[in-house]
């Protein structure tokens, strides 16, 4: 999932800055604006999906009664 993440964003962004431009100081600002808008949702959804994550986590450490540190380091300590 994360290798077709990176692909589609290396395709997006080739294909909105792979204008040539005469001056090189002259920026292409629909295209800056379309790529910012593109990060920031990619940033949204992954804000969301951490949300959901740990709140999933935490649903199921209580049915399994684990400590919630355990989870949040990300392995058992013993």
């Amino acid at each position: 999932m994360k290798q077709l993440t990176e692909l589609v964003l290396l395709t997006v962004f080739l294909a909105l800055f792979s204008q040539a431009e005469a001056n090189p100081f002259v920026y292409n600002y629909e295209a800056l604006r379309i790529g910012g808008l593109v990060f920031t949702g990619l940033l949204v959804a992954g804000g969301v999906t951490v949300l959901c994550w740990r709140k999933k986590m935490q649903a199921k450490s209580k049915d399994q009664g684990l400590h919630p540190l355990k989870l949040s380091v990300g392995y058992l300590i013993e």
